[in-house]
């Protein structure tokens, strides 16, 4: 891959600069993302996302795991 590259988000489509060359400077570095969020969002892509659809697939990540709580708790009470 070249230093600076234009790729198009493989999620909404959306053109962007990838800068895998200077990691640093690339678009990507504007959303902090767990370990859990990257396999999250790995498990459903497998190239870069563009920062709006990596700060979106991060929400998405936050509420899958909180409904998944949910249902502990709720399934904890009901053994009760």
């Amino acid at each position: 891959m070249a230093c600076h590259e234009t790729i198009s988000c493989p999620r909404c489509k959306a053109t962007f600069e990838c800068r895998v060359g200077s990691i640093l400077r690339c678009q990507c570095q504007q959303v902090t993302l767990t370990e859990e969020e990257r396999a999250f969002i790995g498990e459903a892509y497998s190239g870069c996302l563009c920062a709006g659809c990596l700060s979106d697939m991060k929400k998405d990540y936050r509420q899958t795991r909180f409904k998944e709580r949910l249902l502990q708790i709720f399934s904890l009470r009901a053994k009760r």
